[in-house]
C-alpha cells in the first residue's frame, strides 16, 4: 500500500512539473496527448482498468470539438475521459480546493461552477463556449452530482446551451465500475453521501482492483433542438448505454 501511495505522489509531482514546466513549450495536441498519458499512468496506480464498448467511432484529435457528458459516480470519472478524447472538463465549484487535485484541475483549465448560482452558470455557458470555439473537446456531468452509479439522474440543460450555440455534436456515454471477480457493481469507487476527497481516494486505493466499463452512444446532432430537449435526448442515451453495461 505504501508503495501505491508512493507512486501517485510520484505521480502528483510529475503533474506539475508537466503543467508548468513542458506545456508552454508544447503545441495544443502534445498537450492533449501529455493529459490522455498521465490520466492513464494514474489510473494505472489507482488500480482501475478501462474498457471500451463503443457503437460510434471513438474520438480523435480530427473530430475536435464535441460535447461529451456522461453519469456521475467518481472523480475518476474525469481521468477515464481524459483517456478516451483529452478534454476541458467543467466541475463544481468545490473541486478547487481539493488538496494537490485542485491546482492540477486549475492548471488544466476546468471550467469551474457553482450550480446554486445563476450568474455562475452564465459564466460556465462562457467558458465552455470559449473552449469550444478555441478547437477542444469539453467535457462534463450534467446530473448536477455524483451517484452510485447503478441509474442516471435527470440532466441540466445549461451545459447544452454551448453546443447549441456553437453546432457542436453531443457524445454520450455511461461508465460502470465494477468488480472484476464478480461482475457486480463496485461501491468503492462511488463518491457520494459525506465521503471526502481524501477519504474517498483511500478507499479506492485499498480495493484489490476496480473496472471500468464505457459505453458510448451515437453522437447527437443540437440542430432542431432547445437546450432542454438536447438534454433530454443525451439523457435518454446515456441512461441507454448505462442499461447495456448493467446487463
Amino acid at each position: 500500500m505504501l508503495t501505491k501511495y508512493l507512486k501517485l505522489l510520484y505521480a502528483f509531482g510529475n503533474a506539475f512539473w508537466i503543467l508548468w514546466i513542458k506545456f508552454p513549450r508544447l503545441s495544443r495536441e502534445r498537450k492533449l496527448q501529455e493529459i490522455k498519458d498521465w490520466s492513464q499512468k494514474t489510473l494505472d496506480i489507482l488500480g482501475i482498468h478501462v474498457t471500451h464498448e463503443a457503437t460510434s467511432v471513438l474520438l480523435d484529435a480530427s473530430a475536435l470539438p464535441r460535447l461529451l457528458v456522461a453519469n456521475h459516480v467518481s472523480w475518476v470519472d474525469a481521468l477515464i475521459i481524459q483517456t478516451i478524447q483529452p478534454s476541458i472538463f467543467v466541475a463544481k465549484s468545490e473541486v478547487r480546493k481539493w488538496p494537490v487535485v485542485g491546482s492540477i484541475a486549475t492548471a488544466c483549465g476546468v471550467v469551474y461552477v457553482d450550480r446554486g448560482s445563476p450568474s455562475s452558470a452564465r459564466l460556465m455557458v462562457d467558458g465552455v463556449s470559449s473552449a469550444l470555439h478555441h478547437g477542444y473537446c469539453v467535457a462534463g456531468f450534467p446530473e448536477g452530482t455524483s451517484s452510485a452509479g447503478s441509474k442516471v439522474s435527470l440532466f441540466h440543460a445549461n451545459l447544452f446551451e454551448a453546443a447549441i450555440n456553437h453546432d457542436i455534436q453531443v457524445q454520450p456515454l455511461a461508465i460502470r465500475y465494477t468488480d472484476p471477480e464478480t461482475g457486480a457493481l463496485c461501491p468503492k469507487a462511488a463518491f457520494i453521501d459525506d465521503i471526502g476527497f481524501v477519504e474517498s481516494l483511500h478507499q479506492i486505493m485499498c480495493a484489490p482492483r476496480i473496472q471500468a466499463k464505457v459505453h458510448m452512444g451515437e453522437l447527437l446532432s443540437p440542430r432542431g433542438h432547445s437546450r432542454r430537449t438536447l438534454a433530454h435526448l443525451s439523457h435518454r442515451s446515456v441512461s441507454h448505454q448505462l442499461e447495456l453495461l448493467n446487463a
